[in-house]
């Protein structure tokens, strides 16, 4: 009777082997095969400006579908008889400077960060767009809205201590006028009474942003499965920031991820076709998506 069960536990063990095995050669395959892909579209250019796609960002930005498929016809067209170049000299040159301005980041991890780009890409469309769709049409917008309005109250410690941080003590005050507030008189933060009825704007700092106050650098690029664009500089501010998130401190596990997963649907439903959009307009999308990102981050820096 030993004799079975051993024998038994023996195959279960050496079916997980095999099982184990399978999944790291297929995971090393689909690496490979997403790096073979990306070298051959490395020297692929935007094919809009990045002053289009700034604000386009897929888990942060607003809709900007609009702008985006206007910016693709909005360049003018020369008459026969006039040069191109007494025309349209300064609009090419200011708009290759800020090509180049933002394409300065390196990108070492460039295949890695295309494959991850590519995990991403397929997460999108497999599963949170069709979670973030299927939310939208059974949930009405105004209590979508208060959802919303309920998580960014919850980061109110990464607004407070950024803003102090960077030496913003007004700013800093002001959140802590606006997190009372809202706490009490707008039930949690599902109603932005603050904002709305006491015109008091909130300054969304993070910690990434409080390393670039400091002259600190982007460093290199960096593709983050399921968070999506980063760089050096901010995955450090992230990992900070993780400190600063109630949502963190939830236990059990289950329940915390749980939450966040809640939160990404939610925030998802807002931008729904903005992804797309910046897909559609663009020739190669991973090097539209990275100047967008670092475009962005770049001009928050510098408020």
């Amino acid at each position: 009777m030993c004799q079975v069960d051993s024998i038994n536990t023996g195959g279960r063990n050496m079916k997980k082997r095999y099982c184990f095995l399978i999944f790291i050669v297929s995971l090393i395959a689909f690496f490979m095969n997403m790096s073979a892909f990306a070298q051959g579209t490395r020297d692929i250019t935007p094919v809009l400006s990045d002053d289009c796609i700034s604000d386009l960002y897929i888990f942060y930005g607003t809709n900007q579908s609009d702008k985006i498929m206007l910016a693709q016809n909005s360049q003018p067209i020369p008459d026969e008889k006039e040069s191109v170049d007494e025309l349209d000299a300064d609009f090419f040159d200011e708009d290759f400077d800020d090509i180049k301005q933002t394409q300065q980041i390196a990108d070492p991890l460039y295949y890695f960060n295309y494959a991850m780009y590519s995990f991403n890409d397929f997460l999108y469309f497999a599963a949170l767009k069709p979670l973030a769709t299927g939310y939208k049409t059974v949930t009405p917008t105004a209590l979508r809205k208060g959802v919303r309005n309920f998580f960014h109250n919850l980061l109110f410690p990464v607004r407070f201590v950024n803003n102090l941080l960077q030496g913003k003590i007004k700013e800093a005050g002001t959140e802590v006028g606006i997190f009372l507030i809202n706490t009490t008189f707008g039930l949690a933060g599902y109603h932005q009474v603050a904002q709305n009825d006491f015109n008091l704007n909130t300054s969304n700092e993070d910690l990434g942003q409080t390393l670039g106050s400091y002259s600190i650098g982007n460093g290199f690029y960096i593709v983050l499965p399921i968070f999506g664009p980063s760089s050096l500089r901010d995955t450090v501010g992230f990992a900070g920031d993780f400190f600063l998130k109630p949502v963190n401190y939830v236990d059990p596990w289950e329940v915390r991820y749980g939450i966040k997963a809640f939160d990404t649907i939610n925030s998802t439903s807002f931008r729904l076709g903005d992804y797309e959009a910046l897909k559609k307009a663009a020739f190669d999308p991973y090097i539209a998506l990275k100047d967008a990102y670092i475009q962005n981050r770049n001009e928050k820096i510098s408020k």
